[in-house]
């Protein structure tokens, strides 16, 4: 009789299990970057995107490397990927367009502040979870967000993540 590895019994469980079962549990999205660099003061930066959605509600993290320490950034969600012109990512991705919902549990905020390695981490929880199409990036902004308006300034930096799909 042949022994089995606990390698062996993890991908005979994968292999078993119904692929439905499996995805349906958690939606996985990551990308590092930055996918375009809009502000070249900020072409040394590095971005990590990693979001995770299960049971109705999406967590997503931000890491940023080589910033400019003494400023906070805002960092949003947006609605479409990275591209060449700053505004190529479209505008902050809303779940909903609900106004008597405030802007900041419709939208997805990551700003960040750089510790005195110039290394920012932000992470954030919303009780929904992204329709497939729908968000496609994530950029990093020249001022904190603006809590009444959603506002953070120019656009330095955006990565590409393929959230949903």
């Amino acid at each position: 009789m042949k022994k089995l590895t606990t390698g062996s019994l993890v991908a005979a469980f994968v292999i078993a299990a119904p692929a439905g079962a499996i995805a349906a549990a958690m939606h996985v999205d990551n990308a590092a970057g930055p996918s375009v660099v809009h502000d070249h003061a900020y072409d040394a930066i590095h971005t990590e995107v990693h979001s995770k959605s299960r049971d109705g509600s999406t967590t997503v993290r931000l890491t940023v490397v080589g910033l400019p320490v003494g400023a906070t950034y805002g960092a949003h969600v947006h609605t479409k990927p990275c591209g060449e012109l700053a505004t190529d990512s479209g505008g902050h991705y809303q779940h909903s367009t609900d106004t008597t919902i405030p802007l900041a549990q419709r939208e997805v905020w990551l700003d960040i502040t750089p510790d005195g390695t110039g290394t920012a981490v932000s992470t954030a929880t919303v009780p929904w979870e992204f329709a497939p199409g729908t968000a496609g990036s994530v950029v990093v902004h020249a001022l904190p967000t603006n809590p009444t308006t959603g506002a953070a300034g120019a656009r330095l930096a955006c990565t590409t993540v393929t959230f949903g799909e």
